[in-house]
C-alpha cells in the first residue's frame, strides 16, 4: 500500500462522528505526530476529495474548517463483520444498553445495526439472538441514577487521552456542587453506579466519583499525574471499592453448606482462595479478602448457609449484627 493511502486511512480515523468534529489544525497535529508531515491545506484537499467516497460532513463557517462522520453512516473502511464479530456487538449491545445513557449508545449504534443486519444476512439462527437474550442483575433490580452524557464523554474522552477534566460535582457529604479538577485513573462500573477513579487536584488520596453527582464535565488538556504505582486491578483487589473498614486483609475461613454456596467453589471470593470437601453436604473455604462493608452485608445475609470458623472476631461481630435485626423484627410486630 502507498504512503498516501496509509495516510488516508490514518486521517479518515481520526474523523470523529458527528456531532463532534475536528479542525484541519488538530489533524496536521496529530498525522505528523504519527509521521505524516503535511499542510493544512493539503489535508483540506485530501478531505474533500474523500468525501466524495466517505460520509464526511464540514462545517466551512468555522475557521479552520471542521470535519466529522455523519453519525448515523456504516463506515465501510474495515474487514466486513464476520459471525462472530457480530454476535459480539449483539451481546455487548445487550449487557450495555442498561449501563449507558442513550447518547453514549447513540456512538456504537451503526456498529450494532451492521451486526445485526449481518446475522439476518446470513440467515444463521443467531439473527433471532436480541430475541433470546436479556441481561439482569442480582439484587433488588432498582433504578440506575443518570448519568449527564456530556460528563460521560468528557471523562472517556479524559482517560484515553491521557488528560485532566474539570468537573462539577457535589458529593453526598459536600453542602454545594463544587468546581474540581480531576486526574483521572480508571472508571469502574459496579452496578447501579459508575465510578472515576482519581485525584482531585489540591486534595489528598486517591477518590471514587459518582459520575451521576457530575452535572457538567470539560475538557483539561493538560497531562494527568498518576502514581508509577497505581493498577486499577490491585486496587479494586485490595478492597477499596467495598466500603473499607480497615486497610488490613482478613483470612476468611467458612463452613458452607451445598448446594445453596456451590457457586463459591466456580467464582472464588479471592486469588487465593482453597476449598476443601467436608463431606456430602459441606465444604469450607479458606481465603483473604478486603475488610469490608459488602463483607459483613454479604456474611450477614448468608449466614443461614455457612459457619465463620475464622476471624473469631469477625464470627462475633455478625452474630451481634443478627441479634440486633431479630431484636428489631420481633419490636416491630
Amino acid at each position: 500500500m502507498s504512503n498516501t493511502a496509509v495516510r488516508y486511512l490514518t486521517m479518515l480515523r481520526m474523523v470523529p462522528r458527528s456531532p463532534k468534529t475536528i479542525t484541519t489544525t488538530e489533524l496536521a497535529k496529530r498525522l505528523e505526530g504519527h509521521g505524516f508531515p503535511v499542510t493544512m491545506r493539503s489535508i483540506q484537499r485530501d478531505l474533500e476529495k474523500l468525501s466524495a467516497d466517505f460520509p464526511l460532513l464540514v462545517d466551512e463557517n468555522s475557521r479552520p474548517f471542521q470535519w466529522s462522520f455523519d453519525r448515523n453512516a456504516t463506515i465501510d473502511i474495515i474487514p466486513a463483520l464476520d459471525l462472530p464479530a457480530a454476535l459480539t456487538f449483539e451481546l455487548a449491545k445487550a449487557y450495555l444498553s442498561p449501563m449507558l445513557p442513550p447518547r453514549a449508545l447513540s456512538h456504537l449504534k451503526p456498529h450494532f445495526d451492521e451486526a445485526h443486519r449481518t446475522l439476518l444476512r446470513e440467515k444463521n439462527p443467531l439473527g433471532e439472538w436480541p430475541n433470546r437474550v436479556r441481561v439482569i442483575n442480582r439484587g433488588l433490580g432498582g433504578l440506575r441514577p443518570n448519568i449527564d452524557a456530556d460528563v460521560l464523554e468528557t471523562v472517556t474522552e479524559a482517560l484515553l487521552r491521557e488528560f485532566r477534566c474539570r468537573l462539577t460535582y457535589q458529593a453526598r457529604n459536600w453542602p454545594e456542587p463544587e468546581e474540581i479538577i480531576v486526574h483521572p485513573f480508571g472508571l469502574i462500573f459496579r452496578d447501579p453506579n459508575v465510578y472515576l477513579i482519581g485525584v482531585i487536584e489540591g486534595r489528598e488520596g486517591i477518590r471514587q466519583l459518582v459520575l451521576h453527582r457530575a452535572t457538567a464535565g470539560e475538557l483539561v488538556e493538560q497531562p494527568v499525574e498518576r502514581p508509577e504505582d497505581f493498577d486499577l486491578d490491585l486496587y479494586i483487589h485490595s478492597g477499596a471499592m467495598g466500603m473499607l473498614h480497615s486497610t488490613k486483609p482478613v483470612y476468611l475461613r467458612l463452613r458452607c453448606d451445598k448446594p445453596a454456596l456451590n457457586h463459591l467453589i466456580e467464582s472464588p471470593l479471592g486469588f487465593d482462595q482453597t476449598t476443601t470437601e467436608i463431606d456430602g453436604n459441606t465444604f469450607e473455604i479458606a481465603v483473604t479478602v478486603g475488610d469490608t462493608q459488602d463483607l459483613r452485608w454479604w456474611l450477614t445475609a448468608q449466614a443461614v448457609h455457612c459457619d465463620i470458623l475464622e476471624p473469631q472476631w469477625l464470627r462475633e461481630e455478625t452474630a451481634s449484627t443478627l441479634e440486633r435485626g431479630l431484636s428489631r423484627t420481633q419490636r416491630s410486630k
